[in-house]
């Protein structure tokens, strides 16, 4: 009987049995194990990717940013460069037009003195009034334009006064006569009108 019962054990192993067969079930397979290792590998791999991605997106950034500035920067060198353009154009003109006054004024005053001629010297009169006319659309094509105070307040950044005179029905600072005539070509002013201006 001993030994019988030395063949079956103690009835512990028996016991053991069930737990071993659990075991085996819940134990995982090579193939589990080459696959969770694969996932982690590549779940690995994935975090890596993108932290690769964000510092992709930080350099894009950086280069979509500057690509901004210098876009900005060569917008603001194009308008600095044409308004630049303009203004040594401006101020050509007006060098020009400063030195075609002294011949528009000498016209004025030929037309003032041929003004009473009659007969074959009124057709003298006719042909300088065209040429003035000319003169005059010439100078209105490039923007320029007479200064016209008379009877306004004086403004000293477009007139001279040259003479002054006390008018008792006129408020003082207003201009009564234009003795010169001035000429501005767009918002400079070529040549100030010199003026009579009333003061009490």
């Amino acid at each position: 009987m001993g030994k019988g019962n030395k063949d079956k054990g103690n009835g512990k192993d028996e016991a053991l049995m069930p737990d071993m067969k659990k075991f085996k079930k819940s134990s995982t397979s090579k193939k589990d194990i080459t696959e969770e290792i694969e996932v982690e590998e590549l779940s690995a791999e994935i975090d890596v990717l993108r932290g690769e991605l964000e510092e992709c997106k930080k350099i894009e950034d950086e280069y979509i940013d500057r690509i901004k500035r210098l876009q900005a920067d060569y917008d603001n060198y194009r308008k600095r460069t044409i308004k630049e353009h303009l203004d040594h154009i401006r101020r050509a003109n007006k060098d020009l037009i400063s030195k075609l006054l002294p011949i528009i004024d000498n016209f004025e005053m030929a037309l003032i003195a041929a003004k009473s001629m009659t007969g074959k010297e009124a057709e003298l009169y006719k042909g300088v009034k065209m040429i003035y006319d000319n003169l005059l659309e010439l100078l209105k094509k490039e923007n320029v334009s007479i200064i016209e105070p008379l009877g306004k307040e004086f403004d000293p950044k477009i007139c001279e006064a040259a003479v002054t005179e006390a008018v008792d029905d006129i408020e003082e600072g207003k201009i009564l006569e234009i003795l010169r005539k001035g000429y501005m070509i767009d918002d400079f002013v070529i040549r100030p009108a010199v003026v009579k201006v009333c003061k009490k």
